[in-house]
Formats: C-alpha cells, structure tokens, sequence
C-alpha cells in the first residue's frame, strides 16, 4: 500500500472574487517572502473584510498569480487532509528527533514507566516507511526547486518541495533540520545532525545554544501522545522551560541577545560531568512540574531505585 496516498497533488486557487476564507489564508501562508509583500498585504486585508480597498487588492492577487504561470495556473492550494496528514508526519519527525536528544538526560522514572508503554515496541517509530518514497519524490522535484530558488517559475513542477515548505513555515520547523532529518529516514547510512547539548556546553558555545532552544521551544507538536513512551507534554515541557532556566530570554528577543544565566555559566565552567550535570539539570525541571518544586533535601531524598517511591503516580500527573 503506497505509504504516501494520503498526500492530494494541489490545485490552482479560485478566482479570488469566489475565494473563501480558507483560501485567502492558504495564499497569505504561500506569500511569505519580501519580494511578494504587496501580495501578502493584500490577501491579509481581504481577510479580514477591508472594503474599501477590496477592488484594488483583488486586481493585486490577480496580477501576482497571473505572474506565476507558466503553462497554466500555480497550483498551491493543497485540501485539508493533505496538509494535516503531512503535519501529522512532521510533528512525528520532531518528537523523536527530542526524544533521541533528551532521552539519556530523563529522570529514571520516566525511562522505567515508557519501557513499558506499547508506543516504545512500534517497529518503525520514525515512520522510515513514509519518509523514504517522499525523499524520493524530493529527489525528483530537486532541479525545479533549485529553478524556484534562482526566481523562475516551476512551481507546478515540485509540489512535494511546496508542501513541505508549507507545513515547515505552519509549524516553525526549522527548514534545513526538517530536510536533514528527513535525509536520516530516507537513506542508509546517513547520521543525525549534531545537537547534544553537552556539545554546546563543552565548545563554550552560548549562541549556538541559545539557537538550538529557540528551536525546540518554537517547535512543539502535540499530535501523538507518546512517542517511545514518553509522553510529548512531558518532552514539550523540557523543551518550554529549559531556555528559561538557564537564559534571561524574554519573548521578544533573537536567541543571540539571550543573556546567560550563573547555571549556565557554571554548567560551561566544567571540566567534565557535563552529561550528569545537564541530566540533574532536567530532573529539577522535572520536580517543579510534578510536584510544584523541590528544595535541597528533597532532591536528596528522591531515590531512583526505593521501592517506597509510587512512581506510577508520579508519571500518571507527569503526563
């Protein structure tokens, strides 16, 4: 059974005057490049219903959608079941790229309670089996996309390249990680990108850092539950406060001006023990969550192994 059927070809947009709602926003996610600002300006004001400039503003979609066609209209316009089915493979893709990059830092009670959920015994928890025809249709579609990429017009030519595009600007999926891991699925032989975080701390690398927490905070995919039996909230919850436990990082402000907290100064300042120390460092996050913090003799207290410990419940709250 093609593993890819769920995956519709797209479809020109209507005429705009027709256009509903969902469409407009589908051309203002297509318009995301400062090149076609007066286009993306114009889908935006017919979302939300300026009528004073309606007339103009149509004739600007028009002309710029006219300016795409080569041999026909662009088709863009990919249906729900589409897009949601490929998001539901991309949030996939990136819980277990967390998972495989938090899994030796969980506290043990969190390893013990996912070895026994079923989703840690799926025999294809990467879903290879729809990465690797999708690869290949990339690998396809890669000498339009480079003609995309130099300002020509091939749209209709990598509707696979268009779709990942779209789902990657819907997501927050970083576009280069997202095609690298799915290069990991696709193909033998190929390695993970590099992003341990004792990586970081050994290089003294405070930016790069910074950079990679950006993108696991921004990147959160709910649409499974589990993945190897951990639990996504429970990974979206490391992934949500890690940055602030060892950054001054508010909202507004690029990962390069992230100012450096005395934890991670010390964490930086070590010689060795980086991976217990940033495993300890997890475990604390861990504490506030389930039981609302935990001072000093607490933590001391906590024993991986006394058999008096009700981790079951503890993983119930957890999750």
């Amino acid at each position: 059974m093609n593993p890819l059927r769920y995956l519709a070809p797209p479809r020109p947009f209507g005429d705009i005057s027709n256009s509903t709602q969902e469409e407009i926003e589908g051309r203002e996610l297509f318009a995301n490049r400062d090149a076609i600002r007066a286009y993306r300006d114009a889908c935006r004001r017919l979302d939300i219903g300026d009528s004073q400039t309606r007339e103009n503003d149509m004739q600007a979609v028009r002309e710029y959608e006219q300016s795409l066609q080569t041999n026909g209209p662009a088709n863009l316009c990919f249906d729900l079941a589409t897009r949601t089915k490929m998001g539901e493979e991309l949030d996939n893709l990136h819980d277990m790229w967390s998972y495989v990059r938090y899994e030796k830092y969980l506290p043990a009670t969190v390893k013990e309670d996912a070895e026994k959920h079923p989703s840690s015994k799926v025999l294809d928890p990467w879903h290879k089996a729809f990465w690797k025809p999708f690869y290949g249709r990339l690998e396809a579609e890669a000498d339009a996309w480079a003609q995309i990429m130099s300002g020509k017009n091939h749209l209709n030519e990598c509707p696979t390249y268009l779709l990942l595009a779209l789902l990657c600007e819907q997501q927050t999926m970083d576009w280069d990680e997202a095609v690298a891991l799915i290069r990991y699925c696709a193909v033998e032989g190929v390695e993970l990108p590099k992003a341990d975080f004792v990586d970081y701390l050994k290089a003294k690398d405070v930016t790069g850092l910074a950079k990679r927490l950006e993108l696991d905070m921004n990147t959160i995919a709910l649409s499974t539950e589990y993945v190897m039996g951990v639990g996504t909230m429970l990974l979206a919850y490391f992934r949500m406060h890690l940055p602030e436990a060892l950054y001054e990082c508010e909202d507004d402000l690029e990962p390069e001006r992230w100012v450096p907290k005395k934890r991670l100064h010390d964490l930086m300042a070590l010689q060795d023990g980086h991976e217990q120390a940033v495993q300890e460092l997890i475990r604390e996050i861990f504490y506030e969550m389930v039981l609302g913090g935990s001072d000093d003799d607490d933590e001391e207290g906590w024993d991986d192994d006394d058999d008096d410990t009700d981790e079951d419940e503890i993983m119930d709250e957890a999750d």
